[in-house]
Order: C-alpha cells, then sequence, then structure tokens
C-alpha cells in the first residue's frame, strides 16, 4: 500500500531504459520530511519526469517493499495542491500546451506510419498524411470516415479502417481509437501499465480498459 510523504529531491539521475522492454525508468535520492539523510527513489511513470528536480520538495505516494537487504521505494503519485498529476481516466497533468500539441504531432506520425506499413498509402504520403489529419483533429470532434467526400489533394483511402464492434486487429487500430478519443499514447500507457502496446495480448481488452478508465461509452 502506497503511502503519502513529503520528499526533498538532492539528486536526480539519468532517465535508465530497463528490461527487456526498455522501459524508460527515473532514480533520484531524497530526504523524506526533516531527515537530513538520502534514500533512493525512483519511478517508472513518464508523466512524474518533470516533476522530480533537484532541490525542488514533492508530495508523494510511495510504495516500499523490502528485498532481503535492499529496500525498493517508488513513487506511483505525485500531488500538486492535492490534486494527482497521474490519474486513470480522470485528469492529465504536468504538460504544457507546446508538450500536448508536440505529443499529439508525434502520436500522429506514428499512425501514419503504421498506415504506410500496413499498406495503406504510400510510403512518401507519410508527411502528407500526418499533417491532414492533425489539420483536421484541430478543426473536428470525430475521426473522418474514409468515404466522406474529398477534395483532389486529399488522403487517398482505400478502405474504411476504422474498427466499431468488431475485434482490433493490430495496433494501428487502437491507435486510431485513441486518437478518436483524444487520448494520448503516454496515457494509454499508464492506464495498461505497459510501457509499449507490443507488450500487449489482448488487444480487445487492452481498449476494454482504456474505456473504464476513462468512462467511454
Amino acid at each position: 500500500m502506497a503511502e503519502r510523504k513529503n520528499l526533498t529531491i538532492t539528486q536526480v539521475n539519468e532517465i535508465q531504459k530497463v528490461g527487456d522492454k526498455q522501459v524508460p525508468k527515473l532514480s533520484f535520492r531524497a530526504r523524506e520530511g526533516d531527515s537530513e539523510l538520502a534514500a533512493i527513489y525512483f519511478t517508472f511513470k513518464t508523466s512524474l519526469f518533470e516533476l522530480i528536480k533537484e532541490g525542488q520538495t514533492i508530495n508523494a505516494d510511495i510504495e516500499t517493499e523490502i528485498r532481503g537487504d535492499y529496500t525498493n521505494r517508488k513513487v506511483v503519485q505525485i500531488y500538486i495542491d492535492g490534486q494527482p498529476v497521474s490519474s486513470k481516466g480522470t485528469q492529465y497533468r504536468g504538460k504544457s500546451p507546446e508538450e500536448l500539441e508536440q505529443q499529439a504531432r508525434l502520436m500522429i506520425l506514428a499512425y501514419a506510419k503504421d498506415l504506410a506499413v500496413a499498406d495503406k498509402i504510400p510510403l512518401e504520403d507519410i508527411p502528407k498524411t500526418a499533417d491532414w489529419f492533425y489539420t483536421w483533429l484541430k478543426v473536428n470532434d470525430k475521426v473522418v470516415s474514409p468515404t466522406m467526400t474529398r477534395a483532389k489533394d486529399d488522403i487517398p483511402w482505400t478502405e474504411d479502417t476504422t474498427p466499431t464492434d468488431k475485434k482490433i486487429q493490430n495496433i494501428a487500430e487502437l491507435k486510431k481509437l485513441l486518437m478518436k478519443h483524444k487520448i494520448p499514447t503516454v496515457e494509454a500507457y499508464e492506464i495498461l501499465s505497459i510501457g509499449s502496446f507490443t507488450e500487449l495480448v489482448d488487444l480487445d481488452e487492452a481498449w476494454v480498459q482504456i474505456k473504464e478508465a476513462k468512462n467511454i461509452e
């Protein structure tokens, strides 16, 4: 069970990639409360990384596990003005508008690459497709249907790749659902407790978990 503590950060290490999946891990030293002794803490939640800075005092939930001579202190949540920063479905805090825009662009670019890999668009159309999606999402509330009428410079769709009630066939379709509901990839990772979509065994079950976390009907 996590315990809420005030930590004063004294040293922050470089982000490491650990395990076979190369999951990002941030370790740091911090003093608890008025203690003069600094202990080692860590977190896998990338949404918390930017709040962990040397000299800062944070209010955090810590999960402590003793393994032989070692004590693992994992940060699972940080609070700002009493509100959680990392949340499964209720809030998403800690990112500036510029960072969120960059994150959205990267997610859309990754989706455009997936379309090219699936032979839905030519490789040379990846930048154009990503720009088209980004522009469309800025002015619309839902994902466009590929069967809609388009100008001659629009994306050359060949079929409708939006899953409805059928099973999700691949990661590209899951990413399309995330885009439709404006769910950042990093938030989906946190909901599913994964470091990459390639870790998923059942894409349909993953989408069910995301829908429950985000209260999507």
